[in-house]
C-alpha cells in the first residue's frame, strides 16, 4: 500500500512537471528574449516546435548561469540561431524535417 501511494505521488508530480511545457515559453521567458532583442512576435521565436520552446526555456531558467548574464544571453542567441538555421533549412527542403535520418 505505501509504494502505491509513492508511486502514485511520483507520478503526479511528474506529470505536472511535464505539462508545464505543454504551454510553451512563459511570459518572463518572452520578457527576458526582448531584454536580448528577440520579439516575441519574431518568425523565429513564433514557429519553434514544442521540444525547442522546452528547451529555450530550459537556457533561460539554467541554475548554472543564473549568475552570468553573458554565458545565459549566450546560450540563448547560440540556440536561436541552431533553431532559425533548422526552419530555414525546413523551408528550403519542404516537407522534410531537419533531424530525421535519410535511408
Amino acid at each position: 500500500m505505501r509504494n502505491s501511494v509513492h508511486a502514485a505521488t511520483t507520478f503526479v508530480f511528474l506529470f505536472i512537471g511535464t505539462s508545464a511545457y505543454a504551454f510553451g515559453l512563459t511570459d518572463s521567458d518572452y520578457d527576458y528574449l526582448a531584454t536580448q532583442n528577440f520579439a516575441r512576435d519574431s518568425s523565429v521565436l513564433k514557429n519553434l516546435s514544442p521540444k525547442e520552446q522546452a528547451r529555450l526555456h530550459a537556457i533561460i531558467v539554467d541554475a548554472t548561469t543564473s549568475h552570468d548574464d553573458l554565458a545565459r544571453a549566450r546560450n540563448v542567441a547560440q540556440a536561436l540561431t541552431t533553431f532559425a538555421e533548422r526552419q530555414h533549412w525546413e523551408n528550403i527542403h519542404r516537407g522534410q524535417v531537419w533531424d530525421t535520418s535519410k535511408p
